[in-house]
C-alpha cells in the first residue's frame, strides 16, 4: 500500500540532545518528491508535555543545497 503512516515518523535526538524527526518508508518518500531541485529538507521540532497533555510542533523547510551544507 502506498501513503504516509505513523509508523513512518518518529523522534529521535540529535547528539546535542535536540530532538527531531526521523523519517521513513512513505513519509521520506512524500517529503523528497515535494523538495525541489536542489534544496535540502530541513525539519524542525519542539515538544513540550505537562500531564495528561503532550504538544508538538513541526517545521519542515527547503533550504537549497549550498547553504550550510
Amino acid at each position: 500500500s502506498r501513503g504516509v503512516f505513523w509508523r513512518d515518523m518518529g523522534v529521535v535526538n540529535l547528539p546535542g540532545g535536540k530532538p527531531t524527526l526521523k523519517l521513513a518508508g512513505g513519509a521520506l518518500k512524500r517529503l523528497e518528491e515535494i523538495t525541489p531541485p536542489g534544496h535540502l529538507a530541513d525539519i524542525h521540532l519542539t515538544i513540550t508535555d505537562e500531564f495528561p497533555l503532550a504538544q508538538a510542533i513541526v517545521i519542515i523547510y527547503a533550504r537549497p543545497a549550498a547553504e550550510g551544507a
